[in-house]
Parts: C-alpha cells; sequence; structure tokens
C-alpha cells in the first residue's frame, strides 16, 4: 500500500492521560494504527482537553519523513451521525445529555446540566442583570455572612415582599416595613 499523509478512520481505543488514541482506517480494515496524538487547541500555559469517543469518525495526518508519527487531526460529522442543531450557534453536549450551548445571533448562553452546578470563586462572583430570576422547585438557600442584602422589590408567586402584612394578636394587619 502507497504511503498516505492524510487518512481517515474509527477511534478503536483512547489513552486519556496520554491524550492520544489507536485509529483503525477506513482504508485498511482491521488495520489499527500505533498510539496518536490527538491535536488540542492549546497545552502550554493555556490548557484545553477534549478526546473523540470511541467509534468517532476522525482524519489523521502523517510525517513525510516520520510515516508512523502522526495525530489525530479532529473529528467530522458523517452523513450517519449529523449534528442535532444548525446555524450560528456553538454547543457541546456530553453523552448524559448535559449541553452547554451560546446563539451569536440571539446572544444568549444556555446550560443545562443533568447533574448539579458548582460555581467556587477565590475572591468574588458578580451576577449584574436588568433582572433575575430563580426558580427552584424544592429549596432556595440564602446565607451571608456580615452583609446586608438589598433589594427595592423581591416579588413572589403571592405578591411583593415589601407589600406583605402579618396579623397582630389582635388578628389586625401590622403596619408594612419601613423603608
Amino acid at each position: 500500500m502507497e504511503f498516505r499523509f492524510i487518512r481517515t478512520g474509527k477511534i478503536s481505543s483512547i489513552n486519556y492521560k496520554e491524550c492520544s488514541a489507536r485509529v483503525e482506517f477506513d482504508d485498511a480494515p482491521g488495520i489499527i494504527s500505533k498510539e496518536l496524538k490527538v491535536l488540542l487547541e492549546h497545552s502550554n500555559k493555556e490548557k484545553d482537553y477534549s478526546i473523540p469517543s470511541i467509534g468517532e469518525d476522525v482524519v489523521c495526518i502523517f510525517l513525510p519523513h516520520a510515516p508512523s508519527v502522526g495525530f489525530i487531526v479532529g473529528s467530522y460529522y458523517s452523513g450517519i451521525n449529523l449534528p442535532g442543531e444548525t446555524g450560528k450557534i456553538k454547543y457541546i453536549i456530553f453523552p448524559d445529555g448535559t449541553k452547554v450551548k451560546y446563539d451569536l445571533e440571539s446572544k444568549i448562553l444556555e446550560v443545562s446540566c443533568i447533574g448539579d452546578v458548582n460555581i467556587t470563586a477565590a475572591k468574588g462572583i458578580k451576577i449584574k442583570a436588568v433582572s433575575l430570576e430563580v426558580d427552584a422547585e424544592t429549596t432556595f438557600k440564602q446565607k451571608v455572612t456580615g452583609v446586608d442584602i438589598y433589594s427595592p422589590v423581591i416579588k413572589t408567586d403571592k405578591g411583593d415582599i415589601d407589600d406583605h402584612l402579618h396579623k397582630d394578636s389582635l388578628n389586625k394587619n401590622t403596619t408594612p416595613p419601613l423603608g
């Protein structure tokens, strides 16, 4: 068989620690490559990590002066495996259904996670928006140490919190909260 600089195939095994994989080539069924490094966007001060899955279609390149040295350039969609959504969007969908998507036209970032979401910051987290909606089906917990929380109006399904009244011991309405 003549030497080919570019070959296609399917991932047959993965070495996650070495960021490499073996590929069964489309032009030589049953022939499995040596471990090939997966090309990534960054691997120095910035780091990126994403490995194709077993059975995923990939493109490989090989060095002309060292035909046994090659790299997995990336994966591609085939007629059987097409993207679920297309357009001016960027997204990643994980095997469990978790999804991160950005729509370049509407400027909306969506995160849909099957499990918990943890956000940790060494200093602070700022959320700045015209409005903030929290929809918790079971419990919403708030713990703040050493600071006051101020909100001009907090709305609930039973009305604004600063508009509510309590009953006193004689079952009469108390005065509204003082501003």
